[in-house]
């Protein structure tokens, strides 16, 4: 058996600081962010973009997890903080692939329908 290495580790985290560094340009005017993550690869790779985005960035950020059924995705979404604490603030929803989409969607219109 042969074992196929898409990424290293290092590249791996190479890429997530990449995606920080990106956030943060993209966000510079901001002083609040909020990162969403869809649960659970997604909110794990959200946790990880967050703990570089600290690191190199005065923005306050706040974790957010996101829970959508994805078998159901028109059920009521759930989050880990209240719609207050997102509310007319800058947020990055975070997936961990893309394969249709769907799941994006449905996390983004959650968000769009607070102001």
């Amino acid at each position: 058996l042969t074992k196929n290495t898409i990424l290293s580790h290092k590249e791996i985290e190479h890429k997530i600081k990449r995606i920080a560094y990106q956030i943060y340009e993209s966000n510079a005017n901001e002083t609040e962010l909020v990162i969403a993550g869809i649960e659970s690869n997604g909110y794990l790779l959200a946790r990880k973009i967050k703990a570089n985005l600290d690191k190199i960035s005065p923005i306050e950020s706040t974790l957010c997890k996101v829970i959508i059924d994805k078998a159901e995705p028109t059920n009521p979404i759930i989050t880990s903080i209240t719609k207050e604490e997102y509310a007319n603030k800058s947020l990055v929803l975070i997936d961990d692939v893309l394969n249709s989409g769907s799941t994006l969607i449905y996390g983004i219109k959650h968000f769009l329908d607070v102001p």
